[in-house]
């Protein structure tokens, strides 16, 4: 059976788009501001791929995972990242950050240029996970964080459903993922690695929103969401 055919690309819903933007743009700010930026929730979801030899079949990790342009904006700012590195070689690192934070906001200040059926990343330890996308080229993630609003704080979580393309170092999309990460290789937030031999996209079927949210049934209240 082929597990990719006919399979309908639908992208991420509004909400979680928007999260995934604005968190974002947020870390942006509290690193240029030099201000504790916590755990980075929307740029780290849980991967979970699967075995059907395993008596335990889902795997899970947390993974590095990031937006992308639209195919005919690729190059554009892989470009545009690629040549804020290349300036940076002149200088001491920090100083270098402007300009290198100024090349990301390029593009996830201009939404329109995302393609929100896509996620990616770059694999680095060739483990079970690796593994299991060659066997099954499926995968979830999942999100969790908060969302601030106006007045208050919200709960936000969504399970992101989509088939993997693995990347080979030729890839167009590789050498994108390549060089966002490199923007930020040396921060202090990223553990440093030699080599990234495959890169992944994977492209969103479905989205589930599991955000909770209280609900009043007498004298009970729980944060719950229906059908998880």
């Amino acid at each position: 059976m082929d597990r990719t055919a006919k399979r309908k690309i639908t992208g991420m819903p509004e909400k979680l788009l928007n999260w995934l933007i604005d968190s974002r743009l947020g870390f942006l700010d509290k690193l240029i501001e030099g201000k504790p930026h916590g755990f980075f929730s929307a740029h780290l979801p849980v991967l979970a791929t699967w075995s059907d030899e395993e008596s335990y079949p889902v795997n899970m990790a947390v993974k590095g995972i990031g937006l992308l342009p639209r195919k005919d904006k690729l190059k554009h700012y892989t470009d545009i990242f690629e040549a804020a590195i290349a300036a940076s070689r002149s200088m001491p690192w920090d100083e270098s950050l402007p300009k290198r934070i100024a090349a990301i906001r390029m593009l996830y200040g201009n939404p329109e240029e995302l393609d929100a059926a896509l996620v990616g990343g770059l694999e680095i330890f060739e483990g079970k996970t690796l593994e299991n996308m060659k066997a099954n080229p499926h995968a979830s993630l999942l999100y969790m964080g908060m969302s601030h609003g106006e007045k208050e704080m919200k709960y936000i979580s969504f399970q992101v459903n989509g088939t993997v393309e693995l990347l080979d170092k030729e890839s167009p999309y590789y050498k994108y993922l390549l060089a966002s990460r490199k923007l930020f290789e040396f921060e202090r937030f990223h553990l440093y690695q030699p080599d990234y031999p495959f890169g992944y996209i994977i492209h969103v079927e479905d989205a589930k929103d599991k955000s909770p949210f209280t609900k009043s049934n007498g004298h009970s209240h729980r944060m719950m969401r229906d059908k998880q």
